[in-house]
């Protein structure tokens, strides 16, 4: 009787472990598919033109701004010195100055300039006219379709 206890507690440990690892390769699955989708929309907003570097589990970094795939219902993250947007599913925090072209931009998404006080943020159109600027700190909800380029600062 004994050993049959220790056999049926040793078969319960195996198959709570076999569970536990199973979650672990789920979440591990989970963000590499996070990440791929992250790849698919940066490329398609972007263009091929971009190497994404992975920093951690569910952020690329590309070498002047950031992309992750947006938590649904979670409020954007914007850390002091960047401009953000939602784009498709994906949240951009742009770090560096200069001019990002982009293109298959569609939707609607907030965006946060929580960059230097009084840094302008300027969004423009296909044939390169201003559409709108942000200045310092500034937030709010941005039609996406009609943006070709922007310029952080």
């Amino acid at each position: 009787m004994k050993s049959g206890r220790k056999l049926g507690a040793a078969a319960a440990v195996g198959t709570l472990m076999a569970g536990l690892t199973l979650g672990v390769t789920s979440s591990a699955t989970a963000a590499q598919d996070d990440l791929s989708e992250v790849r698919a929309t940066v490329s398609a907003v972007m263009g091929d033109r971009v190497e994404g570097r992975r920093i951690n589990a569910t952020t690329l970094d590309y070498n002047g701004f950031t992309a992750r795939k947006a938590v649904s219902g979670q409020a954007l993250n914007c850390e002091y010195e960047h401009l953000c947007m939602e784009v498709r599913g994906t949240e951009f925090s742009f770090y560096t100055c200069g001019k990002w072209n982009v293109t298959n931009w569609w939707g609607s998404g907030p965006y946060i300039n929580n960059q230097t006080s009084g840094t302008v943020a300027r969004f423009y159109g296909k044939n390169g006219n201003q559409l709108w600027k942000s200045t310092a700190y500034d937030s709010g909800t941005a039609d996406w379709a009609p943006v070709w380029s922007l310029s952080p600062c």
